[in-house]
């Protein structure tokens, strides 16, 4: 039997509304802390002290910081105000936004922290990965992080001067919203050559989202020709499973992030208002965020990575904790299958 492995969407957007104290971070200086960290379903999980005890959390640079129900009725929280969020399928709803005494990474303290409130106790993201919270860049704007997978470390400092760093490896870092994602831009090569605004994403495990946004654009300037098109769903966010929507699969001979050449990508668009990479480069290489002086490092393994793979002609996804046919891209499959269909397949 065929294993597929099931994307599911975490990133969700702060609406303008949210405080301008939103951000926060480390109230210390001159720090650095090492983090052993654990790969579930491509997720990095990693241990928060709050009050004594040691919780779970996964690392979301694409988010803000999120605590599950459960967790808040177990410490001491401080309520600042009801806000509207968006989640990675444009789906709204209203969460509670408090801040949190103290929370501890490794040997750092970060005091007053604001998180966002989970409004259901069963939800199918922290149930999946058995995580307390997500730990966001909002929590973060005052730190250098740095991603090693091969060690399955994470080290937050903040003096940059204590990592081994290559500044032709790096790239300029935007923070154009009040959360601190970080933005980056990447090169694009096809028919023609273009750049993109994309965000880096801990929360999304595979490797580039194409906006389908940024896609009508690139098709006027000619960049490069849809490959198929499907109609369906693909992903599960913070607010349930996203409508049926139309998706389109391009393939791009050559990406460029920093000084990496990604070749023969197949890309998958998303409903996001913006393109996105995920925790996928990490299987190629070490990548620091420094939120500080606002540069971005990748530190390939090798300069060129060829990523043409092999394609079942659909994707799966989840809907109703159940495994079902989400996008089907060969013409020969569409007689076959369709949207919605259950899938014999394990997790």
């Amino acid at each position: 039997m065929l294993k597929f492995k099931i994307s599911i969407l975490f990133i969700f957007i702060s609406y303008l509304c949210v405080a301008q104290g939103f951000n926060s971070g480390a109230n210390q200086t001159n720090f650095y802390s090492e983090i052993n960290y654990e790969l579930i379903n491509e997720k990095i999980i990693i241990p928060v002290e709050i009050e004594g005890l040691t919780y779970k959390f996964m690392l979301d640079t694409g988010a803000p910081n999120i605590i599950t129900t459960n967790l808040q009725k177990k410490i001491t929280t401080n309520f600042q105000q009801t806000i509207l969020i968006s989640d990675a399928n444009s789906k709204i709803d209203s969460l509670n936004l408090v801040t949190i005494p103290e929370m501890k990474i490794g040997d750092i303290s970060y005091y007053n922290i604001p998180s966002l409130i989970n409004k259901t106790e069963n939800n199918q993201i922290f149930e999946c990965l058995k995580v307390d919270g997500f730990i966001g860049s909002n929590l973060l704007r005052n730190s250098i992080l740095q991603i090693l997978p091969k060690e399955r470390l994470i080290i937050l400092t903040d003096n940059k001067k204590k990592l081994s760093l290559k500044r032709k490896n790096s790239t300029e870092i935007e923070f154009p919203d009040n959360q601190s994602t970080p933005y980056i831009r990447i090169e694009l090569n096809a028919d023609k050559k273009a750049n993109e605004q994309v965000y880096f994403d801990t929360g999304m495990d595979g490797f580039y989202d194409l906006a389908n946004q940024h896609l009508k654009i690139f098709q006027k300037e000619k960049i490069f020709k849809i490959n198929s098109e499907s109609k369906g769903s693909q992903g599960t966010g913070l607010f349930g499973s996203e409508n049926t929507s139309q998706y389109y699969q391009v393939v791009v001979p050559n990406i460029k992030i920093v000084n990496a050449n990604f070749e023969n990508a197949t890309i998958v668009t998303t409903n996001d208002i913006n393109s996105r990479i995920g925790t996928k480069i990490l299987s190629y290489g070490n990548v620091t965020i420094d939120y500080l002086n606002k540069r971005f490092y990748y530190d390939p393994f090798k300069n060129i990575i060829n990523l043409e793979e092999k394609s079942f002609g659909f994707n799966p996804t989840v809907i109703d904790q159940k495994y079902v046919i989400g996008l089907v891209w060969d013409d020969n499959l569409k007689n076959k299958i369709k949207f919605g269909d259950q899938s014999n397949m394990e997790r």
